[in-house]
């Protein structure tokens, strides 16, 4: 049997048990479960920047009847496009204790042409995926259900065609319908500063209505940028640009948010690291008859960014009902 190893911890996380379990409970137990709550968006950063943020999603998440949970999260270390690769772990440790992976499920999607494996080397570097097991323990824990009771689908998705997306989407939906199973989008929101290679400005939503209806760029910052000119400063800019990529996903009267969410991230370059997971769910819930909407319980960023040398990593933490 192998198990993937929680080779973030001590760095990007707590190493000890009980000092991890006592911050995780700290970030879950204020917060209330949401009834129907089988899919959630959290963020992947260390639980010291995004933990709080990270906390509101997981007490959302309803486990009622839940025996297996999806994660779906980017790739940051390598490039592939038209699959999706599948951990080939048997389970996932964390300091915590390990979590079983669903080595059956995995087996059946592979006989898919969207899935392949990954390498365990792939698989040990990326952060995306590792950063949910722990917090996803201790909310587990919490409602006091046994670990290994549930297994876990661990998924990274990298760049599709349009085409791609909907396969993938198709072939999640159906699990998406069977009220055992709940997934987790793991994501961040803005990476913004040079060394992202981001800077983008927008003053208020109707520059982003613009820009959206125009097919059009939005501003870029840089070092010669007049900021007093500005009306907003650059930190609110980058919640209003994460607030409306926000909207979007909570647009209830929109059944197929995919072009929406597509266009937008093409017009503003919003470099929302998770939006390839997040697509492939907004076609998976497209082929459900029943309308769905995301709805939002927290938002933080990393750092307050004031000028063009900062920067900053927004954190989202959000649910949807199906």
């Amino acid at each position: 049997m192998s198990t993937r190893p929680a080779s973030h911890s001590g760095s990007w996380y707590s190493s000890s048990s009980s000092k991890l379990s006592t911050q995780l409970l700290q970030f879950l137990s204020p917060h209330a479960v949401v009834s129907g709550a089988r899919i959630i968006v959290s963020p992947h950063a260390g639980y010291t920047y995004c933990g709080a943020t990270m906390g509101k999603a997981y007490a959302a998440l309803d486990f009622t009847g839940v025996k297996r949970i999806f994660v779906l999260g980017p790739s940051h270390h390598i490039y592939f496009k038209n699959k999706a690769l599948v951990t080939g772990f048997d389970r996932l440790e964390t300091p915590l204790g390990s979590l079983p992976v669903d080595t059956e499920l995995v087996g059946k999607l592979l006989q898919d042409e969207g899935f392949d494996q990954m390498d365990p080397d792939t698989d040990g570097d990326e952060h995306s995926l590792e950063m949910q097991f722990p917090m996803l323990y201790a909310a587990l824990n919490l409602r006091q259900i046994d670990p290994q009771s549930v297994t876990v689908v661990p998924i990274m998705v990298s760049h599709n065609s349009t085409r791609n997306d909907y396969h993938l989407g198709k072939i999640l939906s159906e699990y998406v319908k069977n009220p055992s199973n709940a997934f987790v989008l793991s994501s961040d929101f803005c990476h913004w500063g040079r060394r992202f290679n981001f800077t983008g400005y927008v003053g208020d939503n109707k520059e982003v209505q613009e820009a959206i209806a125009e097919d059009t760029e939005i501003e870029s910052l840089t070092a010669r940028s007049k900021l007093s000119h500005h009306q907003v400063p650059i930190w609110k800019s980058i919640e209003i640009l994460d607030r409306y990529a926000m909207s979007i996903l909570s647009q209830a009267d929109q059944h197929d948010k995919y072009e929406p969410w597509k266009h937008y991230l093409e017009v503003t370059g919003n470099t929302i690291c998770g939006e390839k997971a997040i697509s492939v769910m907004l076609c998976a819930l497209s082929y459900l008859s029943e309308d769905f909407e995301f709805k939002w319980v927290g938002y933080s960023q990393s750092s307050k960014v004031t000028n063009v040398m900062d920067s900053s990593v927004s954190y989202g933490a959000g649910y949807c009902k199906v």
